[in-house]
């Protein structure tokens, strides 16, 4: 259990919304004497996966789209059907079920990205074929046949919406191309700005007939454009093919197949102490046919076959494990590596491989480890050198599966950690924990590190950052590996970004505990939005942090070498009541019925009509508009499925937002109150283990008044929660060693400005001269964009008023370091 420091939370104050009165100053001692957990150097990193375009027409630089012609090629097993792609039928090893109808995004282009110009079948075609390849890892090229040559022929690539090109820059073109016989002209590669116009060219030099070639040029722009594409032209008659055709620009530091520079140095720029790869979902794929393979990442990135990715298109595996590996040591970073334990994604398919299979995922997992740092005399390790790095590279942490849950998977985890840390035992290994901190759902001997994942609205944080203070010691460190607020904030606003930095000052001061953090995802392209809010945006000429990538920076620019003691003052909230609305029912994964509905309010009883048959979240939402004052009384039986019954109150009419009693949820494990948002749900109330049984009728009541709910099952007091107001103001503070500097923390998510009287005990001196970095908006929906990325930035100032006692008006929606220079 977490000790407090003082008489309150541990550098911590949370202010609560709505007061009737704000008063001038509101006092905060801080004991720098007083030293509390410290702040882990490893607290701040970041996750990446091939979402969002996040590698591909992302951080990676390559500029040619579908580069290989593998696009179109589909996982083993996996079928069209109607435009959409359809996996093999497997069986979801938690379930028992097969999921029939699953399908995902497929791109029906003959050849996508590429197109011919003029668009004439007369003049000339191309069609994909597995005919004489150069890389049998790599089977598909571009027949191109000119049947007419009266005007040039052009072969057209799009990038990624468009290719960002800039005069003074030099780029690299690598072409593998054969002809045939009666292919006698010449071909010119040329770049193409936005209105047609050549501003740039080479010729590639194909002599030979009937044979690959090849070629690496490179091209000088004349001017520059942010929406152009490579054209491939020819000017005669005959058929050429193409096996691969790349287009880089310089790098980051100059690397061969290497990042776009500045996107990395973007990225470069948060100082992460560690990168996570390659995913999240990608790992698991949607199911293990397309699981994401790291051994295909490396070598000629023209023999990389690629994958079809989980999130709805093709990896081309061009950022691979050893371009990772080198990126990580070039700014400084640890490397983590995500293996699968041969399940595939749970929230997809959930396939999971047979006993005889885990030994040969276990190997995938070692080899990978050995190739990052095993010694040269060891087969990976020697392939490594061989790829040019001797040396090792910087892997520190192994995270063994993705959101993985289950009796399975902790199997399977026992055996992977048993595995690794007897070879390595100087490695971190992480155990993948979607209990949300349950202990109970856990059956593990051992883990380093445990990674909970939260995506959540902005109260969830909020309301949490005390989250971490009661959590256990000793058995484990925690790695909270993927969070965000992306709820209710569109593509993540102000009100996003304060949340979160209140969440991270929770964090921060249970250091002892949360070691490790990155926020998730990292990257959008921005004409690829899979995923609703993301840290970073791109397109073919830009990139920019949203509010929440300037709140991590100002974090892991600002870390405390510890926490120290603070005192807490509370001011006094206005009450706040449940929301009226519809009553609604449903199931998950589970087919129920409802019966006797009845709702008493104002002294009359309602009856609603029964629902016979709930299988949908959402099944039934009855008309009528109900306050927050009433009881809802029926009876529910379950009649097959994995989970119990889902009751909903306070619903808006599109039957998005509200309240919904979740009972025999979670796998049939337990009960809970949600509440829900446009883009999801969060848990508000204890967590009650319950489960359901079928064939049985249960007796429900709820009894809502303004600010309590309770929940009664067959008559007995289940949950009683009461609503109460979401946090506004936070603190958090700490200590510097290296630069003797008291680093306090404020986030004020308030309509006002907020005034503190601080006062630092513990210390001989302060000097007054010191600095404040505010990050604020005018609202809280503001947000930087591609038209206006700076609109929301860090600002610093110096400021002259420290002291042993000092005020500081902290700006209204805004998040605030000061950082007082002291002497202990």
């Amino acid at each position: 259990m977490k000790k407090n420091l003082t008489m309150t939370l541990l550098g911590a104050l949370a202010f609560m919304a709505g007061c009737t009165s704000q008063p001038e100053g509101v006092p905060v001692t801080l004991n720098v004497a007083e030293k509390g957990a410290s702040v882990s150097p490893s607290m701040y990193g970041v996750f990446f996966e091939e979402i969002n375009h996040a590698g591909d027409g992302g951080l990676y630089a390559e500029l040619v789209q579908n580069r290989s012609f593998e696009e179109k090629e589909m996982p083993e097993g996996y079928h069209v059907e109607h435009g959409r792609l359809k996996p093999a039928p497997v069986k979801n090893h938690l379930s028992g079920q097969v999921n029939h109808g699953a399908s995902f995004h497929w791109n029906n282009e003959p050849v996508r990205a590429w197109s011919l110009q003029p668009a004439d079948e007369a003049i000339a075609t191309m069609r994909l074929t597995k005919e004489k390849p150069m890389f049998e890892t790599a089977p598909n090229n571009l027949e191109v046949t000119i049947n007419k040559a009266d005007k040039p022929v052009q072969l057209i690539n799009e990038g990624y919406w468009g290719m960002n090109i800039e005069k003074g820059q030099i780029y690299t073109l690598r072409v593998i191309v054969r002809k045939a016989p009666d292919y006698t002209g010449t071909i010119t590669a040329k770049l193409l700005a936005k209105d047609g116009k050549v501003i740039g060219q080479t010729n590639i030099d194909v002599k030979q007939t009937d044979a690959w070639v090849d070629e690496l040029k490179v091209i000088e722009p004349t001017s520059s454009d942010n929406e152009a594409r490579l054209a491939l032209e020819f000017d005669t008659t005959g058929k050429v093919w193409f096996d691969y055709v790349s287009l880089f620009p310089p790098t980051f530091n100059s690397r061969y197949n290497g990042m776009r520079q500045d996107v990395a140095q973007c990225l470069a720029d948060l100082k992460p102490a560690f990168f996570r790869w390659p995913g999240g979902c990608v790992v698991e794929g949607i199911s293990l046919s397309n699981h994401f393979d790291w051994k295909k990442t490396l070598g000629d990135p023209a023999a990389r076959p690629g994958e079809y990715s989980t999130w709805g298109y093709r990896c081309s595996y061009g950022m691979g494990y050893h371009e990772v590996l080198q990126y990580c040591e070039d700014i400084g970073a640890k490397m983590m590596f995500v293996c699968n334990v041969g399940l595939g994604c749970q929230f997809r398919m959930g396939d999971a491989s047979p006993e005889s299979e885990i030994p040969t995922y276990l190997d995938d997992c070692m080899d990978a480890i050995e190739y990052a740092i095993g010694g040269l005399d060891t087969e990976w390790g020697a392939l490594r050198a061989k790829n040019g790095h001797a040396a090792p590279f910087p892997l520190q942490y192994v995270e063994i599966g993705n959101e993985n849950w289950g009796a399975e998977y902790d199997r399977r985890f026992d055996i992977f950690y048993k595995a690794i840390k007897e070879k390595y035992p100087q490695l971190t290994l992480i155990y993948d924990d979607m209990s949300g901190l349950r202990e109970e759902n856990r059956a593990i001997e051992k883990t380093d590190m445990i990674d909970p994942h939260w995506y959540v609205a902005p109260d969830f944080f909020y309301r949490n950052t005390t989250l971490f203070d009661t959590k256990q010691r000793g058995k484990w460190e925690v790695y909270v590996g993927e969070y965000a607020c992306n709820q209710g904030v569109g593509g993540g606003n102000m009100n996003a970004a304060l949340s979160e930095a209140a969440f991270i000052s929770g964090m921060e001061r249970n250091g002892d505990l949360v070691t490790m953090t990155s926020y998730a995802p990292l990257f959008e392209n921005v004409n690829n939005r899979e995923w609703a809010t993301n840290l970073i945006w791109i397109d073919t000429d830009q990139v920019m942090g949203r509010t929440s990538y300037h709140v991590q920076k100002m974090y892991a620019e600002n870390r405390p070498t510890y926490n120290i003691g603070a005192s807490a003052t509370t001011i006094t909230p206005d009450s706040v009541e449940y929301r009226s609305g519809a009553i609604g029912l449903g199931t998950w994964d589970t087919e129920a019925e409802y019966k006797d509905i009845r709702v008493t309010e104002n002294g009359k009883t309602t009856t609603l009509p029964d629902l016979a048959k709930a299988t949908e979240v959402l099944t039934k939402l009855y008309d009528g508009t109900y306050g927050n004052n009433y009881t809802l009384e029926l009876k529910a039986r379950k009649i097959s499925g994995a989970e119990g019954f889902l009751i909903f109150f306070g619903m808006s009419e599109d039957g998005k937002q509200g309240y919904r009693f979740n009972i025999g949820g979670w796998g049939n494990r337990t009960t809970a109150l949600q509440q829900l948002y446009a883009q999801g749900d969060q848990v508000v109330s204890r967590e009650i283990p319950q489960r359901i049984e079928e064939g049985r009728w249960y007796d429900i009541r709820i009894e809502l008044t303004q600010r309590v709910v309770k929940l009664y099952v067959d008559g007995k007091l289940i949950i009683d929660n009461e609503l109460k107001p979401i946090p506004q103001k936070f603190l958090a503070s700490g200590y510097d060693e290296e630069t003797g500097e008291v680093i306090i923390k404020f986030v004020n998510s308030a309509d006002k400005a907020q005034v503190i009287d601080f006062t630092l005990d513990g210390v001989t001196n302060v000097t007054s001269e010191g600095r404040a970095i505010t990050l604020k908006a005018d609202d809280l929906g503001d947000e930087n964009s591609m038209d206006n990325p700076t609109k929301i930035v860090p600002v610093e100032k110096a400021y002259n008023k420290f002291g042993k006692t000092f005020s500081y008006e902290f700006p209204k929606y805004s998040f605030t370091i000061l950082r007082v220079k002291v002497e202990k």
